[in-house]
């Protein structure tokens, strides 16, 4: 066999790559069934949460009055976290007004400097709150950081962002929610 073609090797190679690609399929289809709960989606009921703010104080999303609430889940390992604070400011403003409560929940799990590097001389108008064990995010089935869900009354899903969209698109959402909230017809949060 010394010298002899490798015809016969060659010709079993595309059997042997279509072989190796279902396996990895099959390992990747496996992966996917364990890797937790579905992306968060519109209609589903939040679970109930108990975390803590930076000064330690427990928080319950049920002891929340507003009848919409929008959580903004962020990382500082993320620079975005920096870039949508002034339209997160801006969105702040108008909580009264629209009867809303804004929430960031950070999902590092811990407190780091930053916040108070970037925030040192205009604090937050609103409440920065710690996933510590990201049990939260990875319960909710968050796939990209930063995400926004908008909550109505019942605290059900009403509309998902994997990105902040910018503050009409929010505010539409949250419009949208809150007239679903209170029987109505809501509004298109695309509009």
């Amino acid at each position: 066999m010394n010298g002899a073609p490798t015809r016969g090797r060659d010709e079993s190679r595309p059997y042997m790559m279509a072989a190796a690609l279902a396996a990895a399929c099959s390992m990747v289809c496996a992966g996917a069934e364990e890797a937790g709960p579905p992306p968060p989606a519109v209609g589903r009921l939040m679970p109930q949460v108990e975390l803590f703010d930076l000064e330690g104080r427990k928080f319950r999303l049920r002891d929340v009055r507003e009848p919409v609430v929008v959580l903004n889940f962020f990382a500082f390992w993320c620079d975005t976290w920096t870039a949508e604070l002034p339209q997160l400011r801006e969105l702040a403003g108008e909580q009264g007004q629209l009867g809303f409560r804004l929430l960031a929940i950070n999902v590092d799990g811990k407190w780091t400097d930053q916040l108070d590097a970037v925030c040192r001389d205009d604090p937050l108008p609103y409440p920065v709150l710690i996933d510590r064990t990201s049990r939260l995010s990875k319960q909710l089935g968050l796939r990209r950081i930063p995400t926004i869900l908008i909550l109505n009354r019942e605290r059900r899903i009403t509309a998902v962002f994997e990105a902040h969209p910018g503050n009409p698109k929010l505010l539409a959402a949250i419009r949208a929610a809150g007239s679903t909230a209170n029987g109505t017809k809501g509004e298109d949060p695309k509009s």
